[in-house]
């Protein structure tokens, strides 16, 4: 397994996880780099050792459950919410005190992990035939988009800008596109906006340029977008962003910043224009659910993005990659089993 600890990581070897009545031991063929364990890894400091990864995605190898045998595939998020508290009553989940403390065993950048039971009848779902194991583990990360769009209150025929066209981005995009409403994607890279237009996004553009500003204002009659998706970490960048918005527009942050980092705003342009500024970071079971279905008809397409794999030996290698953005995702292969299974 992958063990994080004072701002490093080290590959280690430990004893399989035991089982209790109603949970199963799955092995991981699939574990999506989300650029949260980047953050975590670079700027926070875990005296404690910790195994980070939860995108996970593999196949049951001993089950004392009911609902899986051992040999199917199976994909499962990290955190189950207790669905009854004042939290989960309000819509908060991932605010929820038993979300918070719930976790896989150790954790999805291991060759083996333990399913709790909570996670078993809640937050683990069989993976459908039409995907693979890579393409399965993009459920969390699409299921945080999921929600993030809910909470951002997009409708259809609404004109939203999403900077950063990363993976998140992309997921954004399209889920954007099958709500009805057009996108913008802004992004530097030109190989990023190339991958956006093949996925057919209403168009794309390196930044704030006349092009892009011509374009926002013909497709929303001069009004600005209804919505401004913001998956890049940039604090410059924010007041800028929220200039693009209509009056009762939103701009949803998706995105940590670094620990020492500040974000200057206009209080008056907030009042006197109604702006909303909604953040949201995780998913509930529901959304879960609801990403799974997009990924296995069809609605959303994830091969693009699953092309880059790594042994857990290799994750220095998946960082580098990541953090240079050479690659648009990293998935890590802790049990050297195909993932296209």
């Amino acid at each position: 397994m992958l063990v994080s600890q004072d701002n490093g990581f080290r590959v280690q070897e430990i004893s399989r996880p035991l089982l209790s009545d109603g949970e199963m031991l799955l092995q991981v063929t699939a574990c999506g780099v989300c650029f949260s364990d980047v953050h975590k890894i670079r700027f926070q400091r875990m005296e404690d050792p910790v195994v980070l990864g939860h995108e996970v995605a593999g196949r049951v190898v001993e089950s004392s459950a009911a609902k899986f045998k051992v040999g199917d595939r199976v994909v499962v998020a990290h955190h189950v919410p207790c669905g009854r508290c004042h939290y989960c009553c309000h819509g908060n989940i991932s605010m929820c005190a038993e979300f918070k403390k719930t976790n896989l065993d150790p954790g999805g950048f291991a060759e083996f992990v333990r399913v709790p039971v909570e996670h078993v009848e809640s937050v683990a779902f069989p993976i459908p035939d039409s995907l693979t194991d890579n393409e399965a583990s993009f459920m969390e990360p699409l299921a945080c988009c999921v929600r993030a769009v809910k909470r951002a209150g997009i409708q259809s025929s609404d004109v939203v800008v999403v900077v950063g066209l990363g993976s998140i981005g992309l997921l954004f995009m399209q889920l954007i596109r099958h709500a009805g409403g057009k996108c913008i994607g802004l992004d530097l890279d030109p190989a990023r906006r190339e991958l956006a237009d093949s996925l057919r996004s209403t168009a794309t553009f390196a930044g704030s340029e006349p092009d892009f500003e011509e374009s926002l204002a013909s497709m929303t009659n001069g009004r600005g977008a209804d919505a401004v998706l913001l998956t890049a970490a940039n604090p410059p960048l924010v007041p800028t962003a929220l200039s693009w918005l209509r009056a009762g527009g939103t701009c949803l942050v998706f995105a940590s910043l670094h620990p020492d980092s500040d974000v200057t705003l206009d209080w008056n342009q907030l009042y006197y224009r109604e702006i909303n500024i909604v953040t949201s970071y995780s998913a509930s079971p529901d959304d879960l659910r609801e990403a799974l279905q997009l990924l296995a008809n069809g609605s959303v397409r994830v091969s693009l993005m699953t092309g880059h794999t790594f042994p857990l030996e290799w994750f220095s290698e998946a960082l580098a990659a990541i953090e240079s953005r050479t690659i648009l995702k990293a998935i890590m292969t802790p049990s050297r089993v195909s993932s296209d299974q």
